[in-house]
């Protein structure tokens, strides 16, 4: 069975159905403590879960949670275990909330292994942890908190109430917005990789722009955004980028975008607002991707996408149910061809007899 976190706060059910704004079953006791939140499967008798699908009802009904949260349309308004909820999704988050433990903070202030440079400015409410790098004329905003290990670099700027995990690196004259969350051992301003080959070699050229990320971000465990050639590489407001993501030199990724797991972003690719890319999903050089554009896992981008809310899917990328149906016909490939030669072979016997017939 999977290890679940005890619940050390004494919440209990009252204080759930209050942070959900949900509407319990009779059954259920509201003074119940609730020992922690755990999936169907692994949920003891003191534990809350959760159901977002129809398809997870049979799990549900055997599941030894003391209470399943879910939406009517779902779990059903009898259910004998049921929080009623409207969005399940956000239910479920508020109730992590409740049951998430303390963060592991630097204490407030610098810690004496920091390498603060004398002409950088660390706000007196930020917290900088062992071992910390801090270079010239950088500045760390009110209530940040910059763990043990992370290098900044000369001129950077990182904004009020930022976390920057362990090993993080952000490199010179860079701008990290508020609230920005940036997991441990990301990279962010990094030179591009630009080179022109020249007598027998490759020559690099340098890059002498920045990265700008704005408020709210977050960015994964060992992602890298390399600064621009000229100019900025920038990260839209409110994005969410997930772990081992490779983002290029000049790219621009607009607000609110969803940016999975290895995915690899070429120089100079611009994606509007709202867009969302599986994992896996590659965009070529300059390509621009429409506000809204979704890019299914596995795909390959080559040419710009033009038209708001569109959907990818394949390498080369096109439409998704296009792509969709070529795919059946390619899976349909082997039965054809099979069809085909038996044609074939009816055909050749037809004409075998044919010529039977003609020189009889």
């Amino acid at each position: 069975m999977a290890e679940t976190a005890v619940n050390e706060m004494n919440i209990t059910v009252a204080q759930i159905v209050a942070a959900t704004g949900g509407t319990l079953a009779a059954r259920v006791d509201s003074a119940m403590p609730v020992r922690t939140i755990a999936s169907l499967a692994d949920a003891e008798a003191t534990d809350i879960s959760w159901v977002d699908s129809k398809k997870w009802l049979t799990a549900a009904e055997v599941s030894k949670a003391a209470i399943i949260i879910g939406a009517p349309g779902v779990l059903g308004s009898d259910h004998p275990k049921a929080l009623l909820v409207k969005d399940t999704q956000a239910a479920v988050a508020n109730v992590l909330e409740l049951f998430a433990p303390p963060a592991d903070q630097p204490d407030v202030g610098i810690h004496p292994s920091a390498a603060v440079d004398e002409t950088a400015q660390v706000a007196a409410s930020a917290r900088i942890g062992a071992h910390v790098r801090i270079g010239p004329r950088a500045r760390v905003g009110e209530d940040a908190f910059i763990h043990a290990g992370v290098s900044i670099g000369a001129e950077t700027q990182i904004g009020d109430a930022c976390e920057l995990f362990g090993g993080v690196v952000v490199y010179e004259r860079c701008t990290v917005g508020a609230r920005v969350r940036i997991h441990a051992n990301a990279v962010i301003g990094a030179d591009g990789f630009g080179y022109i080959y020249r007598e027998g070699q490759h020559r690099k050229l340098k890059h002498i722009g920045t990265v700008v990320i704005e408020d709210d971000v977050e960015i994964g465990a060992n992602t890298t955004i390399d600064r621009a050639k000229v100019g900025e590489t920038r990260v839209g407001r409110g994005t969410k980028i997930d772990n081992l993501v490779m983002v290029a030199h000049n790219v621009q990724i607009g607000p609110a975008c969803i940016v999975v797991g290895h995915v690899g972003l070429s120089g100079s690719v611009r994606l509007g607002a709202g867009c969302v890319l599986g994992g896996h999903v590659g965009v070529a050089d300059g390509v621009y991707l429409a506000d809204g554009t979704q890019v299914s896992a596995m795909s390959g981008v080559m040419t710009d996408v033009e038209e708001p809310g569109s959907r990818l899917f394949g390498a080369p990328a096109q439409d998704h149910n296009a792509a969709k149906r070529d795919l059946l016909r390619v899976r349909r490939l082997p039965k054809a061809l099979d069809r085909i030669s038996e044609l074939e072979k009816k055909v050749a016997e037809l004409e075998g007899a044919a010529n039977d017939r003609e020189t009889g």
